[in-house]
């Protein structure tokens, strides 16, 4: 095609671009900024690779391209070759090519406008001008040529090689090169154009002059004639290669991910350390959405904030940043707290929007430091709150669990008697994974080593301990808490404990150590008041200065103060001055016997002791007052006492003696008149006297029955009979052992019962003399009246005799009565028993209501469980039964027996109803106690006193209760 003329550049060219992927500017960029220059206008763009585009004569042709372009690909027509490689260029100018030169994105789109302008604006040339075309490309371009024969001499070169040559005055052609090279650049070039020479290859080489410092790239093309050599500076472009190089060293080293989005959010560059953070391969990440480690919200977020850079973007000279907090979304679906720092990417010539960049910091170790650090503050309070070691240790377990998320913790305390390191806290999954915990000796593996050596240790590989010790914890640590206390924790993770963690363990352990020591201060202290306050005595303490610290209620009470005022008084205020100079003083203790003055002007005769004794809060005394005005009065009244008990001793008409009890044996210390009348001596020679010579003066049956009484604390109770001379004596011989202040002692009392045991044995014999007279004589008496009935007699002595017959039976059942409660009044307490309420009904079915087969006689049973039972209670039902058919309508009686729950949740009661007339009042009252036995007043017969005494031996209670058409009597008993 053919370059238009200057005159005609009021109207733009039209160009057609084509383009190679290897060209380092990406199409859609080379596009904007073709489009943004002012000299030409871009109608058609195409790849080379691709089906080019067919340029219509009178458009201009560029070509970018840093490989040599395929012909069949390119129009015929001429173009201009715009390159950042020197073997394009050489092609370029064999191909014929308008023009030929070097341009690249970082030189900037006015000098690639500059270069363009310059060539389009060069007249055009003719057709007979075609071989001046070459020359004139050479000369043009910045590149510099050279050409060299077989022998390295010069036989062409261009004015920009000219220019790198040195002592280039005039025409050169025919010198040696190396002769207008210096010897460092020489010696780099020599080899390699060498090389070219000899093998035939082409060969590039980048120098540096040591003059300048200038960077130049050499490339030497073999030839039948010898090297063609194109060279061009570079050394702006290997600066940039340097700064490029340690950019991306410091991008890719740097402890921060970076990444760079496109305008849509797409990645197109990551580090290595965004792969790391995210788990992702950078193959992963390039031309995904931001969505893939950025959650909606957090997208959202970052959008917000660009939008504000964007505004500011016009109005801040500087670059502005944005910065967020942000969770990263792992490749796991973990989330990473991170730090974003945005900034926007330039925009693009015509002002758009072109992406942003940004790096990510992981804020992972800082949000864990923060949060455990906040953890611990809170743990803090709470342990300065706590008031027993016991809680200040769980709270140190539970931090450890808590906020450090380690899987196990202990805390061991020192025993000092057993000398031990024993857990006291430990967390809540430890006994299920490792069972009870072992006690440790203080020097015993790394718990040992931490309290011996009072520093932290770290075990990151446990496996030298059973599994069921170390209870699969991989890595653990052991720290001191004070110099009674260690801290254990370990995680069955096997990643090792940070330094963060450990010196935040560390901090954790030397708050703790700080809060036992405060809690055991505060425990002592609690102590010592809790037995100051809860003694019943009058207690007080006192610091070096003689002034009361703390105090009872009783102490205070005493001297006219409540406790709380008390405090702070001097102790002079109650006690005279020397007493209290005594009582103050630090280095001894005292007892003293004062009076006790209270601000009322009272005194309280008093004992004071004191002692002295030492603790954190400092020295003092603590000392306790005893009235001695009770023990006076106890003293007098003790006295009184003693003469009272030897007036009564003396004048005791029962034999009695002290005996004492010392080393030498039991002595009969004093006895009375009539203890020694029993001996035939006087009191004041049993004075004294041993038990066994006063034995061997008794009568033998006391004497035998004293024998015991030599033995200290023996109780002994027993019926003696005794023969004085003509008269026998019965006595009930009984001890009384006792301690006094001087030892063990005991009192021998014999009590006479001579009297009463006679008394008994009249009663027992006139009470089996009339029950058995009265019974025999009573049977004759009814044999005869029972005879008479049966003769034929007059009706009136018929009548006689019916009476006689009956009032005899009634003394026959009135004396089998008196047996049975003679035999009830004996039972012993082990004939009543517990049974089943089902039992005790079926044996009153069989017992009692099988002795009326002819008179309705009912048992029904409303309860179950247990009743106190025995075959009395039988009888005494079974009197009941007897009395409401006696006393009831005649044959047609009916009798109703019922097992029910008693008026208690633990009593069973037992009612007897009839439809008779009714129990007179009078007569149930004197049964119930309501009324005195007099001889107005006495029950018909001894059926219910049966009844009562039988309740009374089960331990029951019997009531009447109300009934209209009968009488019912209750017998309720225990279960």
């Amino acid at each position: 095609m053919t370059v238009p003329e200057s005159a005609s550049r009021e109207i733009l060219p039209e160009a057609v671009v084509y383009y190679d992927d290897r060209y380092p500017v990406a199409a859609d960029e080379l596009r904007r900024g073709l489009r943004s220059l002012s000299s030409l206008s871009v109608e058609q763009f195409g790849s080379l690779e691709e089906q080019a585009p067919e340029p219509v004569d009178g458009r201009l042709t560029l070509v970018f391209t840093d490989t040599v372009p395929d012909r069949g690909g390119l129009s015929e027509e001429p173009a201009i070759w715009v390159t950042t490689t020197a073997d394009v260029v050489t092609a370029g100018i064999e191909r014929g090519s308008t023009a030929v030169f070097n341009w690249e994105p970082a030189d900037g789109w006015e000098m690639l406008e500059a270069k363009l302008n310059h060539r389009l604006d060069e007249p055009p040339r003719s057709v007979d001008d075609e071989q001046a075309v070459p020359e004139q490309a050479l000369q043009r371009i910045s590149d510099g040529v050279l050409a060299l024969d077989d022998e390295f001499r010069i036989t062409y070169l261009n004015n920009a090689m000219a220019t790198v040559l040195q002592d280039v005055d005039g025409d050169v052609r025919g010198n040696l090169v190396w002769d207008h090279l210096s010897p460092d650049v020489a010696a780099e070039l020599r080899p390699p154009l060498e090389r070219a020479m000899d093998e035939g290859v082409t060969v590039t080489t980048e120098f540096q002059t040591a003059e300048t410092d200038q960077w130049f790239e050499t490339t030497a093309y073999p030839s039948a004639e010898g090297l063609s050599l194109y060279g061009r500076e570079i050394t702006e472009r290997k600066q940039r290669e340097t700064e490029q190089a340690r950019y991306e060293h410091l991008v890719k080293t740097v402890g921060d991910a970076v990444y760079i989005l496109d305008p849509a959010g797409h990645f197109t560059f990551v580090n290595d350390a965004l792969c790391e953070m995210t788990g992702y391969d950078r193959e992963d990440l390039i031309g995904s959405s931001v969505h893939i480690i950025k959650d909606d919200e957090t997208v959202t977020e970052a959008e917000d904030a660009l939008r504000d850079l964007l505004r500011k973007q016009g109005d801040d000279e500087e670059m502005p940043i944005a910065k967020l907090d942000v969770e990263l979304v792992t490749r796991d679906d973990e989330r990473i707290p991170a730090t974003d720092r945005m900034t926007l990417r330039p925009l693009s010539e015509d002002g758009e929007f072109t992406g942003t960049v940004g790096t990510l910091r992981d804020i992972s170790r800082q949000r864990r430091r923060q949060d455990i650090l906040s953890g611990i503050l809170a743990s803090t309070q709470d342990m300065m709150a706590a008031t027993t070691t016991d809680e200040v240790a769980q709270l140190v377990v539970d931090t450890i669990r808590d906020v450090f998320d380690f899987d196990l913790a202990a805390v061991r305390e020192h025993d000092t008697e057993t000398d031990e390191l024993v857990p006291v806290a430990t967390s809540d999954g430890l006994a299920g994974v490792m069972g009870e915990r072992p006690v440790y000796d203080p020097d015993e593996r790394p718990v040992g080593t931490a309290y011996t050596e009072q520093r932290l240790v770290v075990r990151e590989d446990l496996r030298e301990f059973d599994d069921r010790d170390r209870g699969g914890i991989e890595v653990g640590g052991y720290c001191p808490l004070g110099d009674r206390r260690t801290l254990s924790f370990g995680s069955r993770d096997d990643e090792v404990f940070t330094d963060d963690e450990l010196r935040l363990v560390e901090l954790l352990a030397e708050t703790a150590a700080a809060a036992f020591e405060m809690v055991t201060r505060e425990e002592e202290l609690r102590r010592y008041e809790a037995v100051v306050e809860a003694a019943e005595d009058k207690l007080f303490t006192l610091d070096g200065d003689g002034t009361i610290t703390l105090a009872t209620d009783q102490f205070a009470a005493a001297v006219g103060y409540d406790r709380e005022t008390v405090a702070g008084h001097d102790i002079g205020e109650f006690v005279p001055e020397e007493i209290a100079a005594e009582i103050a003083d630090l280095d001894r203790p005292t007892d003293v016997e004062t009076d006790l003055r209270s601000r009322d002007g009272e005194r309280l005769p008093s004992r004071i002791r004191t002692a002295c004794f030492s603790s954190p809060y400092g020295d003092g005394v603590v000392g306790t007052v005893r009235d001695l005005s009770a023990l006076r009065s106890a003293q007098q009244a003790a006295s009184r006492n003693r003469q009272r008990f030897t007036e009564l001793f003396e004048t005791l008409s029962d034999p009695v003696a002290d005996v004492e009890f010392g080393e030498d044996g039991a002595v009969v210390s004093r006895a009375n008149a009539a203890f020694a009348a029993l001996c035939d001596e006087t009191e004041r020679y049993l004075t004294d006297r041993p038990l066994a010579d006063v034995r061997a003066a008794l009568p033998d049956g006391i004497a035998e029955a004293m024998a015991p009484v030599a033995t200290p604390g023996a109780s002994v109770e027993t019926e003696v009979t005794t023969q004085t001379g003509t008269e026998r004596k019965q006595y009930i011989l009984k001890t009384v052992p006792y301690e006094s202040s001087d030892g063990r002692r005991a009192f021998v009392l014999l009590t006479d019962v001579t009297d009463l045991a006679q008394r008994e044995t009249h009663l027992q014999v006139l009470h089996r003399l009339l029950r058995h007279n009265l019974r025999n004589e009573t049977t004759v008496i009814q044999g005869y009246a029972e005879t008479m009935l049966q003769t034929d007699t007059t009706g009136r002595i018929d009548e006689f005799a019916q009476r006689i017959f009956e009032a005899s039976s009634s003394l026959v059942d009135a004396s089998d009565t008196a047996r049975t409660i003679q035999r009830v009044l004996r039972m012993d307490g082990d004939e009543v028993a517990t049974i089943p309420v089902a039992e005790a009904g079926d044996r009153i079915r069989e017992d009692v209501l099988g002795g009326y087969p002819e008179t309705d006689v009912s048992l029904t049973t409303a309860t179950d469980g247990t009743v106190t039972f025995s075959h009395h209670l039988l009888v005494g039902v079974e009197e009941l039964v007897d009395n409401a058919i006696e006393h009831g309508t005649g044959g047609d009686t009916s009798v109703g027996i019922e097992l029910a729950d008693g008026p208690e949740p633990d009593t069973v009661t037992i009612r007897v109803s009839d439809d008779g007339p009714g129990l007179p009042e009078s007569e149930w009252d004197v049964v119930a106690g309501e009324q005195e036995i007099t001889q107005l007043q006495h029950t018909q017969g001894l059926g219910l006193w049966l009844v009562r005494w039988v309740v009374d031996k089960h331990s029951g209670d019997l009531t009447l209760e109300e009934n209209e058409d009968g009488t019912t009597v209750a017998i309720t008993l225990p279960r």
